[in-house]
């Protein structure tokens, strides 16, 4: 996927650092992607089901999930079965994984330059769209 192919992409966010959530935001909306933000991952969940909407990608701040991140997960994917994962960390945590989702998961360690962070959107957003069996 480059950039061109982004257009009408649907991206939250969740995390609960202004700075973060702004910059993420801004690099996204740059490169075309259409964003959602919210201050937690619950708060991406509530977004979600009150915009009714397919997201594609979403970006959490796992310490800012305000719930544990594989619910999180979960919850998503529940709503859009072909939702991408991009975990944001100030530590070297990880989600556990679970053979239910099956969708694509990643890690990026903060801190971390835009040019990372959307090379490393672009890389998940070139993988197959996975369904669970």
């Amino acid at each position: 996927m480059d950039t061109d192919d982004s257009l009408n992409t649907a991206v939250v966010v969740g995390d609960n650092g202004g700075a973060v959530l702004k910059e993420v935001s801004a690099t996204l909306e740059k490169a075309g992607f259409v964003v959602w933000t919210a201050s937690s991952g619950r708060a991406a969940l509530d977004r979600c089901r009150e915009q009714h909407c397919r997201v594609d990608l979403a970006v959490i701040d796992t310490a800012a999930a305000g719930i544990k991140p594989l619910e999180v997960a979960e919850q998503l994917h529940e709503m859009s079965p072909r939702v991408r994962m991009l975990f944001l960390s100030d530590s070297a945590e990880t989600v556990p994984e679970s053979p239910s989702l099956g969708h694509v998961r990643r890690f990026l360690r903060k801190p971390f330059r835009r040019s990372r962070f959307l090379g490393r959107v672009l890389e998940i957003m070139e993988q197959p769209k996975a369904l669970s069996a």
